[in-house]
């Protein structure tokens, strides 16, 4: 099977790493760095998500490090399911302009996050799938 034929579920996804809505821009930005990770799901159950663009772009908008980060979370995440292929969830990223997919499970629980840099490099083969 050709690389761009496998299933995101057989990559090495980006853990979950969640954070209560109530956390603020500062802590998040730090759970980033912490975990080296460029978005994180906020709260619990349906996933919304907030990216490092969208630190920068609320800090640009005048909102101050302690703001809370549950208003700027996007609650309309696009996901894939674990079935999708590599090729299917680059063409989704590349159609609705994001850098992060969520990869959800059968279950509907989230299984991980598909980075458009990881995609890209296991397409590439500058990395393994696993």
């Amino acid at each position: 099977m050709e690389i761009k034929d496998q299933p995101v579920a057989s990559l090495r996804l980006e853990p979950p790493i969640r954070v209560a809505a109530g956390t603020t821009l500062r802590e998040a930005a730090a759970v980033m760095q912490d975990h080296r990770t460029s978005c994180v799901l906020v709260g619990e159950g349906p996933p919304q998500v907030v990216t490092e663009h969208d630190l920068a772009g609320a800090l640009a908008a005048g909102m101050g490090a302690e703001a809370p980060l549950g208003p700027i979370a996007s609650s309309e995440v696009i996901w894939a399911t674990a079935t999708t292929t590599l090729l299917d969830a680059l063409a989704m990223m590349h159609r609705h302009r994001i850098r992060h997919l969520v990869v959800l499970r059968a279950t509907g629980e989230v299984d991980g996050v598909l980075s458009l840099e990881r995609a890209i490099d296991v397409l590439v083969g500058r990395v393994g799938p696993d």
